[in-house]
This record gives C-alpha cells, sequence and structure tokens, in this order.
C-alpha cells in the first residue's frame, strides 16, 4: 500500500544523516556563555542541562536547512514536555512526519559506558496520542542526534567575564563527538533507568557502534522494536512476560498472530523470521 511506498523512499533515501554528517563539520563546539546587555559574559558551568541546550541550539540551524533544501519545514512542539525535539514535515497533515530528538551525555574517559534515554516506551507507543506532538502514525522516520562529551572541571562555577576577556574562558565541556540514527538502531532490550519508562540504548564504549547503528534491533528490524516496547512490562507490573531479548525471543512465537497488535500495520511473518533467526544466533553464540 502507499504506506510502504513511504517507507522504502526513506529506506532508500537517507538524505538526512548524510546531509547532517555534512554540514556539521563546519560547527565549532565554542560557547563562551550568555552575553548579558551589559556585555558581560556568563560561564554555564557544567550543569549538564545547559550543556545538553547548548548542543540542541548549535544542531538547530543545521536541521533547518536541511528541511529547506527538501521543501519541508522544522517545527518543535507547542509543550515542552511531549515528544519529539524536532519535527521535519511536509505539512501539518502530512503522513511521513520525521521525528528527531537530540541526546547528550558525558564521559569521563574513552573507556566509559556511553548511556542515552530515549524516551518514553509507556506512553505514545501503546497509545497514539499520548505525550507526543500529532499521532505516532503520523511518523515514518525516529531520528536521535546524540552528542557524548567530556567535561571540563575547570569550568565547574559559572563566572562574569567582560566582552573584552572572553579568550579567558574555559569552555565547559571538550572532545565532542556526534551521531545521528534511527532511534530502533540505537535502542538496547533495557529500560534507561531503574524506575522510569525509558528506554535505553545498547551499552558500549564505542562510540562508532553507536555512529553505525549496531544495536540489536538493527537486525531484527524496526517492527520488532516498536512489538518489544510496546509490549515490555511496565515498570510496576508484576506479570512480566520479558525483560530482554532472549526472553522476548521465545515469548514472541507461542503468541497468537492476532493479539500482537501494533498502532500501524506490519508485516507478522517477516518480523517473525527475524526474530527466530536471531533466536537461534544467540543459542548459537552460548
Amino acid at each position: 500500500g502507499s504506506e510502504m511506498c513511504i517507507r522504502d523512499r526513506l529506506q532508500m533515501n537517507d538524505y538526512i544523516i548524510d546531509e547532517f554528517y555534512e554540514d556539521m563539520k563546519k560547527v565549532k563546539f565554542e560557547a563562551f556563555g550568555i552575553l548579558d546587555s551589559d556585555n558581560k559574559i556568563h560561564t554555564l558551568g557544567t550543569d549538564s542541562k545547559i550543556i545538553g541546550r547548548i548542543f540542541e541550539m548549535f544542531a538547530q540551524p543545521v536541521l533547518e536547512k536541511i528541511a529547506e533544501r527538501h521543501g519541508m519545514i522544522l517545527t518543535t512542539p507547542e509543550s515542552q514536555t511531549v515528544y519529539p525535539d524536532f519535527i521535519m514535515m511536509s505539512s501539518k497533515s502530512s503522513k511521513d512526519k520525521i521525528a528527531i530528538d537530540i541526546k547528550t551525555t558525558y564521559i569521563d574517559s574513552d573507556q566509559s559506558t556511553i548511556k542515552f534515554t530515549l524516551g518514553s516506551y509507556g506512553s505514545y507507543m501503546r497509545n497514539n496520542t499520548k505525550n507526543i506532538e500529532y499521532k505516532y502514525t503520523d511518523y515514518v522516520k525516529h531520528y536521535v542526534i546524540g552528542f557524548i562529551y567530556k567535561r571540563n572541571g575547570q569550568a565547574q562555577e559559572s563566572q562574569v567575564f567582560d566582552y573584552s576577556e572572553r579568550e579567558k574562558i574555559v569552555f565547559p565541556f571538550y572532545d565532542v563527538k556526534y551521531f545521528i540514527q534511527e532511534k530502533y538502531k540505537i535502542a538496547g532490550d533495557k529500560p534507561g533507568s531503574g524506575n522510569t519508562e525509558n528506554i535505553g540504548s545498547f551499552l558500549t564504549k564505542n562510540y562508532s557502534e553507536l555512529k553505525g547503528g549496531e544495536g540489536p534491533f538493527s537486525e531484527l528490524g524496526v517492527d520488532a522494536f516498536d512489538i518489544y516496547w510496546k509490549y515490555y512490562p511496565k515498570y510496576r507490573s508484576t506479570d512480566k512476560a520479558y525483560t530482554s531479548l532472549t526472553e522476548f525471543a521465545e515469548w514472541f512465537p507461542k503468541q497468537e498472530p492476532t493479539e500482537i497488535e501494533l498502532l500501524h500495520t506490519y508485516d507478522y511473518k517477516t518480523t517473525l523470521d527475524r526474530i527466530l533467526k536471531y533466536a537461534r544466533k544467540l543459542k548459537g553464540d552460548r
């Protein structure tokens, strides 16, 4: 049907990823702080919320350029508490909207495990309109832009500098790496934190695995990702059908095809085949 056509077109032409890397090459991640009306700069300090917002500010103009080139508009939701951070679309009524979320995390060293939380699994993946701008089914792609940085200990507190002395300011972050990837390809099979219903990224120390989207769902496919997290037991639930991909791979084939529904149509057979193949591989690995 027409839905497949949209998905195929987007699969073939991942211009957003290519153009994002191309345009980001020109960005220098150097923000002195906030300039007040007396020409004084208030430095940022190392508060991770503020630093996350700074990275969003660096990325937004890049996304706006990409949208413009493709005759699309880039908007943000009316409410700041709903998914996603940015929406790229040809029109408000279009059914092939693109969701873009920006996530930041810091690491202490190159040996640190990189962790992201990738949004809720308890809301719009189960209820088409909950905590999301438009409907979940209005989106055909969900991208995550991830920034990974190291914190500069010397920039702890916010300080005030004269504009003319700005070269003395120590930037609060260094060694900034970034990637853009489809959400399902960087998702893991565990929540991002113990008591919130948030999807966690797959754990790795290697940034290039995130950039390459080498998570477990990249071979299982986006529909398996949607099913896994739609039926993942909620935090307080006592009846936990599965809490890992290994258990899911045993659980899924035992369900009646009609019982496993998604908000959008999907190919049950293809999904089942991929899950069985994955299960065989898991057994082989042991």
